[in-house]
């Protein structure tokens, strides 16, 4: 489905991925999880088009998709919820909604029924949806800008530290919502700092090192791999996969 091919990106003069190979199929959950500076976030602007790549290839279905804009690459269903959420904080939770519907507005399914499911999944959304996304807790509007991206109906949806600042049973919450949607048929690829609940959720997990892809395998094999125990799970500091700070994220 996703085809990511030997892609290389950089900032400036400043290369931070190095030749990265990737295939995710539908229906999948993949998760890359690295330390901070792997260049992990910027795989995910790489998928969406938001950086522009200095080699290889991104295809969906066959289709090339690092030739085209952000716009058609989002017109193509592959959507992000971006770290730090980046809601629209003047405006109502309807309103942030309703934009996220935008690219398909005269597409798929009626608006209405799009809103439904978002509150169907996100009860609270509903109970607030006159209330300004920037008055909201930060829980809230990470659900906020999940239901954003489910307004899009995307095919693929990339996630950028969900967890982040939020409240362990906020965390469980959503990703309880991440694996009905999967179950739903949702593809993802999702970058979290949290790499025991990423990996309980995906089927697949990837380790970034400085630009690179380390290590590969599934989410088990990931969680049962001493390594990534020792490095991940606070079993004791340094080791190899992801200590590097350098490379961008």
């Amino acid at each position: 489905m996703l085809e990511l091919r030997d892609i290389r990106a950089a900032y400036g003069k400043i290369e931070v991925l190095h030749g990265l190979d990737l295939t995710v199929a539908a229906g999948e959950i993949i998760t890359v999880i690295g330390a901070n500076g792997a260049g992990k976030s910027t795989l995910l602007k790489a998928i969406s088009g938001l950086v522009k790549l200095s080699g290889g290839s991104i295809a969906l279905d066959g289709e090339r998709l690092d030739t085209l804009s952000v716009e058609q690459v989002v017109s193509r269903r592959l959507i992000q919820v971006p770290e730090g959420r980046q809601l629209f904080g003047p405006l109502t939770v309807a309103e942030n909604l309703a934009l996220g519907s935008y690219s398909r507005r005269r597409k798929g399914t009626p608006v209405t029924e799009r809103l439904k499911k978002v509150f169907a999944l996100f009860p609270r959304l509903e109970e607030r949806k006159g209330q300004q996304a920037g008055t909201l807790s930060g829980g809230e509007q990470q659900m906020l800008a999940i239901g954003r991206a489910l307004m899009a109906e995307p095919r693929i949806l990339l996630l950028d530290e969900p967890s982040m600042g939020l409240a362990p049973i906020i965390v469980r919450d959503i990703f309880a919502t991440l694996r009905t949607l999967n179950q739903e048929g949702l593809t993802m690829v999702l970058v979290e700092q949290d790499a025991r609940i990423a990996l309980s959720l995906a089927h697949r997990g990837l380790v970034m090192e400085r630009g690179r892809i380390v290590l590969a395998d599934t989410s088990q094999g990931l969680l049962a791999n001493p390594e990534v125990q020792a490095i991940y799970f606070g079993q004791r500091a340094g080791g190899r996969a992801g200590a590097g700070s350098g490379g961008g994220r």
